[in-house]
């Protein structure tokens, strides 16, 4: 259950960026509440499941360089390796951005005044 409002709070990171003094959504982006509302949690949980794959392929890979015997299995081995280690990383800084980091950025541009001409 601690879990559950774990998530729920990270989720709550859009909802915060775009909503006034007055705790009104700006207008035009009820729509992106909502929708993130739903998305946070689901990235969050693709985020354990590609970590968890990913953890565990780097072992059957590291297991599979320390046996290799020839040099062209280890060369092989470690490609991929290096390959799987980018992929969770590149992944986790998404799902980061998209959770943490976006909500900011589209709040700065949603608050009316901080733009000139807006």
């Amino acid at each position: 259950m601690k879990m559950l409002n774990f998530i729920s709070m990270l989720g709550n990171a859009w909802e915060k960026a775009l909503k006034n003094k007055e705790g009104k959504t700006y207008a035009g982006y009820e729509w992106l509440v909502d929708l993130f509302k739903y998305l946070s949690p689901i990235l969050y949980a693709i985020l354990a499941v590609v970590g968890a794959a990913g953890v565990i392929y780097s072992i059957v890979l590291g297991v599979n360089l320390a046996k290799a015997e020839d040099q062209s299995k280890r060369d092989e081995a470690k490609k991929r390796l290096i390959t799987t280690i980018i992929a969770v990383a590149v992944t986790v800084v998404l799902i980061i951005f998209f959770n943490e980091l976006l909500p900011l950025i589209v709040g700065a541009v949603a608050k009316p005044g901080d733009i000139p001409g807006a």
